[in-house]
């Protein structure tokens, strides 16, 4: 389902936000990053952020704990700081890479184990899969808070490959779709640590940074759904879904070994706390804009598919629909972090939503309009969307006091959960 991110090809997002989602970019859990108390930034960091349009967050950077102030402002760059960065692109890459791939298996399934249920029944299982995804991820970002990120990638390695070899037995609907919940479960105990342990060791350049991680979703994006097509065409279902589980087993092995949280666990703020931010209109405002962008975000990558073979697009170049719109999804997810650094978040988030509407209003609503402006509309939906995905959480934390920045983030991703469960559902036809 992402991309996610989180979070998509008739059901797997990109995260993006996930996330493709897919892959989906968003940073779930950034509260134990409290090393950057008023001391530690520089003088004039409030009025640059202000310069670059970010409106500035009531209380932020203050109440930093004594253990974080004893540790020090993050490194922004250096050889731990970079194998944290590489050991989250590759679990990334691997988790919301086979979201995204969920378009080609519903493909099949249609054809296969599920070809007496309506694509809209069939597209379920990828909606659970990104509500679940979403759902849990203020509770795996509370749990980060307190345990670390080990335990979390270690359950997460283990579920989602219980859950694809589950997929590669499954004959009957309801098998599919446990195998589905327990994928995004598990997804969702990786997506919250994979963004906040990079969030430990940026502050400068963390919107770079965070790009690059959700980068890895959104290539995962573009190589797995490519990967299931040709295997599908050379082997077996089973062979295939089992092939895959081994290459995510490998590809997420190192973060296991290599996520290190660079801050102390801290005890995590008590539920009655998630009441306040609420309080906050720019926050409120921000929550429902992204509810009511989220609940078409994902749609276009379950859908690639069929929206490609309804413009007659040749079968050859139809079937990597969904890779197209992931790798206009990986430049939209690394070129926006970079930008953000220089101009400001709210600038560049600010102007995606536009956009994004502009690209679905002239490339997928009109029927027929051919193979090129199909690709053209794949890629700069993707682009985008993709960007959104990277942004939203660095817009979350500008406007958020530090300690409250990883609930309010764990907050609007659980808030997306709905909305991503019912679009690709209203959308999928009959």
């Amino acid at each position: 389902m992402a991309p996610a991110e989180t979070s998509v090809e008739h059901t797997t997002p990109a995260a993006p936000p996930v996330a493709a989602t897919t892959q989906i970019g968003i940073p779930a859990d950034v509260s134990r990053a409290k090393t950057t108390s008023t001391k530690q930034l520089p003088t004039d960091f409030v009025a640059q952020e202000n310069e670059k349009g970010i409106p500035a967050g009531d209380g932020a950077a203050e109440h930093a704990d004594a253990e974080a102030d004893e540790i020090g402002p993050p490194p922004d760059g250096g050889l731990q700081a970079w194998i944290v960065v590489a050991s989250c692109v590759l679990l990334l890459f691997a988790v919301f890479g086979f979201m995204n791939a969920n378009g080609q298996l519903q493909a099949y399934w249609l054809q296969n184990q599920l070809k007496d249920y309506s694509k809209s029944d069939v597209a379920w299982q990828g909606s659970i899969q990104t509500l679940i995804e979403f759902g849990l991820a203020i509770f795996t970002g509370r749990y980060f808070d307190v345990h670390g990120a080990r335990a979390l990638t270690i359950t997460g390695l283990l579920g989602t490959a219980v859950a694809i070899c589950g997929m590669a037995f499954s004959h009957k609907y309801y098998q599919l779709l446990l195998s589905n919940i327990l994928f995004g479960a598990s997804a969702s105990c990786v997506y919250a640590p994979a963004n906040a342990v990079g969030a430990h060791w940026f502050l400068k350049r963390r919107s770079t940074a965070l790009a690059i991680i959700i980068g890895g979703g959104g290539l995962g994006g573009v190589i797995y759904p490519i990967l299931i097509e040709q295997l599908f065409n050379k082997t077996t279902y089973r062979n295939t879904m089992l092939i895959v589980m081994g290459i995510n087993v490998v590809l997420m092995l190192p973060s296991v070994f290599f996520m290190r949280a660079r801050l102390p666990p801290r005890t995590p703020p008590p539920f009655s706390d998630m009441k306040k931010p609420w309080k906050d209109v720019r926050y409120t405002f921000l929550v429902v804009g992204a509810m009511m962008y989220g609940m078409n975000i994902l749609s276009p990558f379950f859908h690639a598919l069929p929206y490609a073979a309804s413009n007659n697009v040749p079968e050859r170049i139809g079937e990597y629909a969904i890779a197209m719109a992931g790798a206009g999804s990986v430049v939209g997810r690394l070129v926006s972090g970079v930008v953000a650094d220089r101009i400001g978040v709210w600038y560049v988030f600010g102007s995606i939503g536009f956009t994004t509407a502009v690209v679905l209003f002239a490339f997928w609503t009109p029927p027929g309009i051919g193979t090129a402006p199909t690709v053209i509309g794949l890629v700069t939906y993707g682009w985008f969307s993709g960007a959104w995905f990277a942004m939203v959480g660095s817009a979350t934390a500008s406007i958020s006091p530090v300690e409250e920045v990883g609930m309010r983030i764990g907050m609007l991703i659980s808030c997306l959960s709905v909305p991503s469960l019912i679009g690709p559902v209203v959308t999928g036809g009959e």
